[in-house]
């Protein structure tokens, strides 16, 4: 719905700075000459909508936060100028516009202001809260608390262990009830509070598992551990045969289509590590895939080949350049026309890692159930994680090895498996190629 919103008012902002911009340039109010512009102009709007969808200045979780990237604001606004200059450049001669270029620039400026004001604060307005209670006790419950503190959007009026039967709770712009998945297990009595106080009065009452996978767009640590719960979300999903015809087609697809770039690419790439390294430029290396079939994928070496899977991993000269830049897995194309891999999927596991993150992390082995990525939800969200196999190998490592970064990252490939869909593929595409530019220090932990 805040989406909608958001879209919504800037359609309408957009295109009455574009009214202001044609009268202040011609100091005369033309319908006609309005309307025309607004016909070409609906491209410009389309261009700055897709840039900041791209730069998540749609995306309500981001926007919640207490600071908004200047940077990623001035990114939006120069791919949006961009691709409008573009756009005018080649069908100048046929427009019917009033010099776009004198009024291009100002309608931008002033657009990307306003946006970045309306964001900023939206958060402030009380309806544009989302008003919680809380009850039971669970750290999924925790994690949702600490978010509304830390969130210009969230505001948890009650967080007790069990609703009070004596209470009463004021209604009034409450957007949900939230309990813990174990509150009526451990408290029956409960049950009828919530039913008479909250459920019978049209209240939305929702488990702490499922809020919190709706605000994090991942699911709770302590959700993986649920058996019946996954069983639930992902059970009872129905593997759509359209939906894998069209993944399908869309990897191959588009594997052929890059194949000609990346050949060249890859070509320089292959030539520089083999004359400034030394070292032969292309490794092979087992993975887990599909139904925990063993794969072999192909990458570019970005470590000494003396080195390679082991404790003392040495970083050639190149190679740290191309792993910042995700330049290194451009032979996994050959894998996903192969059929190996997809575009978008859960990361591959080196087969060295597997067994370790089984022993560590209940119920790991449904990661397998769909084919692994060059690029998925958890790779996109989630910082890389650590190489727990040669982690592990060093002293000590089995007393102080965290696998909390693991954890965060399976959660965000567990939430993918139970949302897959075609436009979600479309959108880690998308989003992917932002990704690269992305370092791993900047993305959310």
């Amino acid at each position: 719905m805040k989406r909608r919103f958001f879209l919504l008012t800037d359609f309408c902002a957009f295109f009455i700075i574009l009214f202001f911009a044609v009268a202040v340039r011609r100091l005369e109010l033309n319908t006609l000459i309005y309307i025309n512009n607004c016909k070409v102009f609906l491209f410009v709007f389309a261009f700055c909508t897709f840039s900041l969808w791209l730069f998540s200045f749609y995306d309500i979780k981001s926007l919640r936060k207490q600071r908004m990237s200047y940077k990623s604001l001035g990114l939006a606004f120069l791919l949006s100028t961009f691709l409008s200059v573009s756009f005018f450049y080649f069908l100048s001669g046929r427009l019917p516009l009033l010099t776009p270029k004198s009024i291009l620039l100002a309608v931008l400026l002033l657009y990307f202001a306003y946006a970045y004001w309306v964001r900023k604060s939206y958060f402030k307005l009380d309806f544009a809260k989302t008003n919680l209670l809380l009850f039971g006790s669970s750290p999924t419950l925790d994690e949702i608390a600490q978010e509304a503190a830390s969130s210009r959007g969230f505001s948890v009026r009650t967080y007790e262990p069990a609703p009070q039967p004596d209470k009463t709770y004021s209604l009034r712009n409450l957007d949900g009830v939230v309990v813990g998945s174990k509150l009526f297990l451990t408290n029956p009595s409960a049950w009828d509070i919530v039913s008479h106080k909250f459920i019978a009065k049209g209240a939305y009452v929702d488990t702490d598992f499922n809020v919190f996978e709706k605000m994090f767009r991942r699911v709770s640590r302590e959700s993986i551990s649920d058996g019946m719960w996954l069983l639930r979300g992902i059970g009872t999903r129905r593997e759509s045969t359209p939906y894998t015809l069209f993944k399908r087609v869309l990897d191959v697809a588009l594997g052929l289509c890059m194949l000609p770039f990346l050949a060249v690419l890859g070509g320089g790439i292959y030539l520089l590590i083999k004359y400034i390294d030394h070292e032969d430029p292309i490794f092979t290396q087992n993975r887990v895939g599909y139904m925990g079939k063993t794969i072999t994928i192909y990458k570019f070496r970005t470590i000494k080949h003396q080195n390679q899977e082991s404790a003392q991993e040495q970083i050639t000269r190149t190679g740290a350049w191309l792993r910042r830049f995700r330049l290194d897995e451009i032979p996994q194309i050959i894998n996903v026309l192969q059929g190996d891999l997809s575009l978008v999927g859960p990361r591959p596991l080196w087969v060295g890692e597997w067994n370790i993150l089984n022993a560590q992390i209940p119920n790991h082995t449904i990661r397998t159930i769909v084919k692994p990525g060059i690029t998925g939800w958890a790779q996109l969200n989630f910082k890389a994680p650590p190489n727990y196999k040669i982690t592990a190998e060093q002293p000590a490592a089995p007393q102080t090895l965290s696998f909390d970064s693991a954890f965060t990252r399976f959660s965000y490939d567990v939430w993918y498996i139970k949302n897959r869909s075609i436009w979600l593929d479309i959108e880690i595409l998308v989003k992917t190629g932002l990704r690269a530019f992305i370092k791993d220090s900047h993305v959310a932990s």
